[in-house]
């Protein structure tokens, strides 16, 4: 069902293609790096030569932040406010992205300090926040975003899904974001300019669609680097360095878990996948997706939004792991997480006609008729020949008492039923060309 298998070295090496860039020297360093981390990833016979190349790249590394640091404080008396904020700013991110959290937090702190009503500054704070473990701090840095930009239906998500004790009134405000930002993309009037949810890691787990495990020598090092701890990766290279055993690496662990999924041992398959993350350098969504599917299939509603959850903070812009994750939340009964995780979906890719037939299913599931018919109208609009949604779209017609509308919609879905079945029954008695014309 899930079939993860850990990314062949060759694989790995595509995946880090593109890092490296000529840019200002702090930039430069992070490049230097990241090659070096590409080819631990795709050639770890040389562990000790990596180790050297890492400490003397993050010598290199602090000794450029340091210079941006003095020429910061040279400038603490800067008369140009705006000047002084993206000063900060900017090296508050360089700290973040070396992995020093609290020297980038004392920066986004002066930042915000000096331009308050600026809202991006607090949202990369509470990204911050998140991955230095504070997570109340981090939610009372969502809100602080959200409030000065309550347009956003970005930031109003962010706030509904990661603070808690959140004010009715404030969360009822994020939801009629949310609502609007629906609206207008049914209506086809949004287009994002970019992936809409940032992400601050210097290794991010995007960088692989399936994981990139460890070997027994490497879990501790690329857990490290996957949780942005640099010295401590390097440290874990060295010789006196404990390493995992063969039977305890995240590559057999992945194939353990494969196996056993396979034989129908869903709880250790589920343990397994669990037990690789930490020796798994990027692509640890796709773990998580993975348990949250066993879990599903086990029953076990909770522990798959758990895990789905855990997977859209790793790999916030991809609308079919946001469609799934609110999927999950279907099946609890959950509509409005569901609701608010569809939009999320949209956001990324206002045109997916999968995501739009979703929530339309999600209504009729939820016996509100009337509100499936625009979200499945949508679909059609980007994909007509999808039969199964114009069934949906039907079937919500007929229960909102519109049976000429309905009627019309039926006879469509039966109409393209049929050519679908007529078009298989081609292909498999060979009738069909390549471009599927008849011969």
């Amino acid at each position: 069902m899930v079939g993860l298998k850990p990314t062949t070295a060759l694989a790995a090496l595509t995946l880090f293609v593109g890092l490296v860039w000529t840019a200002r020297p702090v930039e430069a360093q992070e490049s230097a790096f990241l090659v070096i981390v590409r080819e631990l990833a795709t050639t770890p016979g040389a562990p000790s030569v990596a180790r050297d190349r890492m400490a003397a790249a993050l010598v290199e590394w602090d000794r450029q932040i340091g210079n941006l640091q003095a020429q910061v404080d040279a400038k603490a008396d800067e008369p140009d406010r705006k000047r002084a904020f993206q000063l900060r700013l900017d090296l508050g991110l360089m700290y973040r992205r070396r992995g020093r959290l609290d020297e980038a937090l004392r920066q986004l702190d002066a930042a915000a300090a000096l331009q308050p009503g600026v809202s991006d500054v607090h949202l990369v704070r509470a990204l911050t926040l998140e991955a230095a473990g504070n997570r109340d701090e981090a939610g009372r840095a969502y809100e602080a975003a959200w409030g000065r930009d309550m347009a956003s239906p970005v930031k109003a998500y962010q706030l509904l899904r990661r603070t808690q004790d959140l004010e009715a009134t404030s969360g009822e405000r994020a939801r009629n974001v949310l609502r609007d930002a629906y609206r207008r993309i049914l209506s086809g009037d949004h287009r994002p300019p970019a992936p809409p949810f940032l992400t601050l890691d210097l290794v991010p787990d995007t960088f692989s669609r399936t994981p990139i495990a460890a070997e027994a020598s490497l879990v501790r090092v690329f857990g490290r680097l996957a949780a942005g701890k640099l010295d401590e990766a390097v440290a874990a290279l060295g010789p006196d360095a404990p390493a995992a055993s063969p039977d305890d690496s995240a590559v057999a662990r992945i194939a353990r878990g494969g196996t056993a999924e396979r034989e129908g041992r869903l709880s250790d398959a589920r343990r397994e996948y669990v037990a690789a993350l930490d020796g798994t350098l990027s692509g640890r969504h796709a773990l998580y997706v993975g348990v949250a599917r066993l879990a599903q299939v086990a029953g076990d509603v909770d522990a798959a939004i758990d895990a789905f959850d855990h997977a859209v903070r790793l790999s916030p812009n991809d609308p079919v792991l946001r469609r799934e994750f609110a999927g999950a939340f279907v099946a609890a009964g959950r509509f409005e997480d569901a609701f608010t995780e569809f939009v999320a979906a949209l956001l990324i890719a206002p045109d997916d006609a999968d995501v739009l037939t979703a929530v339309g299913q999600m209504f009729l599931d939820a016996d509100r008729a009337e509100e499936a018919i625009a979200p499945l109208r949508r679909a059609l609009a980007v994909k007509a020949d999808r039969d199964g949604t114009h069934y949906a779209l039907a079937v919500a017609l007929a229960r909102a008492g519109r049976t000429e509308e309905a009627a019309r919609e039926f006879e469509r879905f039966e109409r393209l039923s049929r050519q679908a079945l007529e078009d298989r029954r081609r292909v498999m008695t060979g009738q069909a060309g390549l471009d599927g014309a008849k011969r």
